[in-house]
């Protein structure tokens, strides 16, 4: 049961890496309507615009997730445990 925390965390960055790649192609295809270019704004790095902008995006974005998959996946473990 200890390792399931970390299926939930890379799972979850899994997810949110792909939800990343799929906006991406949406910004690409559609410039002024994307998610990216609505978050680009309140972003501390460059998210969008230029490879090395989608790469770092994309990091973050991945990282995001693991770190929530996690909380996620101890939350989870802690609770189950609590609720037997």
């Amino acid at each position: 049961m200890a390792g399931f925390w970390k299926v939930h965390a890379f799972s979850l960055a899994t997810t949110l890496g792909m939800a990343y790649i799929l906006c991406a192609i949406f910004d690409v295809l559609f410039p002024p309507f994307g998610l990216l270019a609505a978050l680009a704004p309140a972003s501390p790095w460059p998210i969008s615009g230029s490879p090395i902008a989608f790469l770092a995006g994309f990091a973050l974005f991945t990282a995001t997730g693991f770190v929530l998959g996690t909380l996620y996946g101890i939350a989870w473990g802690f609770w189950s445990k609590k609720l037997r």
